[in-house]
This record gives C-alpha cells, structure tokens and sequence, in this order.
C-alpha cells in the first residue's frame, strides 16, 4: 500500500476517490445495482433547497473520507451544516498520509437519499477484489459508530472463525438479531468481480438495508494505507490476490526514469 502511494499514479483511482464519479463507475459496470439517489450538488450549503432536506439524507462531499452529515426527519441545523460543510471544502485530504488521488479532486458538496441507518441494522460489505477477482469479504455493522463490529466471510458468505487481530469491533460470529446476510453478500461478490476488472486491487462497498443492496465507495487506499492486519490468515490472501504486475505503473509504458524502475521490478516480480 505504501508502494501505491508513493509510486502508482493509476488515473482510475481519482475516479474512485470522487464519491461522485464513483457513482456513475459504478451504474457503467453494474446498471443493475442500486445506488443511492444524490438529491443536489453544489459548492455552497446555504444554497441547499429546504425541500432536499425536510426528509432523511445525508450532505457529503466529494473529495474525502468521513465527510458526512446526517440529517433524520428534516431536522437539521444549517449553520452548524454551513460551518461543517466550509472546512470540509477548505481541506485537502489525504495529504496527511499521502492519499495522492483525493487531491486530485474537485470539491464538491452533495445530498444523498438515505437508503438506510447505520444505527438501526444496515450493513455494510466490503469486498477486496482484484482483476476481476474477489480476494476476502467483510460484513460491518455500525459502521463509524462506537460500537462499529466486523466480521470476515469466505466466498460463500460463510464465517471465517479463525479470524484474529485488533481491526475496530471485530468479532467471530454475527452479533445476535442480525438474520441471515448469505444471498445479499454473495451477491456483492459477484458485482464486486465486475466492477474490478482491469484494476489490480481496492476495496468495494455495498450497503445492505435488509431487502435492497447499493452500490456504495470504492476505497484505494483502506484504513489510509496504515492499518496493520495481524492474521496470518488474511495476509496470505491478500498477497495471493493483490499482484503489483497488475498495477496500472508496470501495465502501462513510463517516461524515463521511472521506466528503468519498472523495468527492474517487472524483473524482480517475474524472478518470484
């Protein structure tokens, strides 16, 4: 992951790191698949209808992670949203930890339906996947809440159990209440090997309200490139699946020098 960060400037992942555009990949790759309705955009919360937000949605911004403000019934402050809104549009992220593609974004505020509350029993998928092939699965529930809980699954929607690390909420079984996930999941497996092909690894989400999936981010950078995964288990998948000669860097032709670079490396990869 560091690697991509200093070295792979694949032009795809500032599309995946606009949650805009991310939306329009995503309804090209799967036009089937849900997403979740976006109700305005602008550059300024002040000029935000009254009517977009008399209902249940969230204000976002493009270019970012975590940039998001829940509104529930229409009940929302607007100068707090204005205050938020501003810093959020005054930044740029991913700078701190060399997230290259999100600068590369345009600034922009959104309003999205909410298809579902974190807080009342949706879940998130998120499946790594590669060239068109899914590497490892997760469900979480509560996501970015304290009381966030994650659990790994196999291709089959079955629980990894021998799952182990310090990853935020994880947990060996699905908390109790939750139902059966199986078909929603396995079917997020499936689009995520149509929406990955041709990129050689990211992480794609899905959003699951208990009767409709939705396409959801597309994540280049997980955990901003720095978490650390202490399951011996997980590790050999993701270096099974990941494979830096799909990388955009060693697929396509680089001016001098970085192309005596690559060519060293192809070397190196193909010596493996």
């Amino acid at each position: 992951m560091l690697w991509r960060k200093r070295v792979d400037r694949n032009p795809q992942f500032v599309v995946f790191s606009d949650k805009l555009a991310t939306k329009d990949y995503v309804h090209e790759r799967c036009p089937g698949l849900a997403i979740p309705r976006t109700l305005w955009e602008g550059d300024d919360a002040d000029a935000i209808p009254d009517e977009v937000l008399r209902g249940d949605v969230y204000v976002k911004a493009s270019h970012g992670c975590d940039y998001n403000f829940r509104v529930r019934c229409g009940e929302v402050d607007r100068g707090r949203l204005k205050a938020m809104s501003d810093g959020w549009l005054g930044q740029r992220y991913g700078a701190l930890h060399g997230e290259w593609a999100y600068g590369e974004v345009t600034p922009r505020l959104f309003v999205e339906e909410a298809v579902g509350d974190t807080e009342a029993g949706m879940l998130e998928f998120q499946i790594r996947a590669g060239m068109g092939e899914c590497i490892l699965g997760s469900a979480v529930g509560h996501a970015k809440t304290p009381n966030q809980w994650m659990v790994y699954f196999d291709e089959t929607g079955c629980v990894r159990r021998n799952a182990v690390g310090f990853a935020k909420g994880l947990r060996l079984e699905l908390p109790k209440g939750v139902g059966d996930v199986g078909a929603a999941y396995r079917e997020a497996w499936k689009l995520a090997r149509r929406l990955s092909e041709g990129i050689d690894y990211a992480r794609f989400d899905f959003l699951w309200n208990g009767t409709t999936l939705y396409g959801g981010e597309i994540t280049v950078y997980p955990g901003a490139g720095i978490n650390e995964i202490d399951d011996p288990g997980v590790n050999v998948q993701l270096r099974a699946g990941w494979r830096l000669e799909n990388s955009w860097f060693l697929r396509t032709p680089q001016p001098w020098p970085a192309s005596v670079y690559a060519a060293a490396l192809r070397r190196r990869q193909a010596g493996q």
